[in-house]
């Protein structure tokens, strides 16, 4: 361990890396990512997602229960849940159909303005795109659900456009 600590800057905000784990100080508070906003900006967004996300005290996160790549979606929602619940913005995580596991089925269909959805699934590209109040992020790989997450966060914050 030689004690370098890596760091990055994007528009003036100053990212550390601690344990692979970027953290930067974002409108006053330490907020935690995955990915360089630099290393997300490449992920297609159609349409401005923000004003959707932003400003909101509740965001209902839902996926299948039985994607492919659950593993990563779960990891995404809870990293997205962690950083978010900084600003006091709380994440209700579901699922888009009756599961085991006691949470609520949560679809496109539940979005509203105050509560805004944002659903997690596989698909050939990694992109975003908004569907009145819901929020579909597509991946096609493990990382990059952890991408798009981050893309969200940044878009959120108000890091990225």
């Amino acid at each position: 361990y030689s004690g370098v600590t890596e760091k990055a800057k994007y528009n003036g905000v100053i990212f550390t890396n601690n344990n692979n784990v970027w953290i930067a100080k974002i409108n006053g508070i330490e907020a935690a990512f995955s990915f360089l906003p630099g290393e997300v900006e490449s992920v297609f967004a159609s349409g401005d997602f923000r004003p959707i996300l932003q400003g909101k005290v509740e965001i209902d996160a839902t996926y299948d229960l039985n994607s492919t790549f659950k593993e990563p979606i779960a990891l995404a929602q809870h990293q997205m849940a962690l950083t978010l619940s900084q600003y006091n913005i709380y994440i209700r995580k579901g699922f888009t159909s009756n599961n085991t596991f006691n949470l609520p089925i949560i679809t496109c269909g539940n979005a509203t303005l105050n509560v805004p959805v944002v659903y997690f699934r596989h698909g050939n590209t990694t992109s975003i795109h908004a569907e009145d109040n819901c929020i579909i992020a597509e991946a096609s790989s493990n990382a990059d659900f952890i991408k798009v997450k981050d893309r969200l966060l940044y878009g959120i914050l108000g890091m990225i456009k």
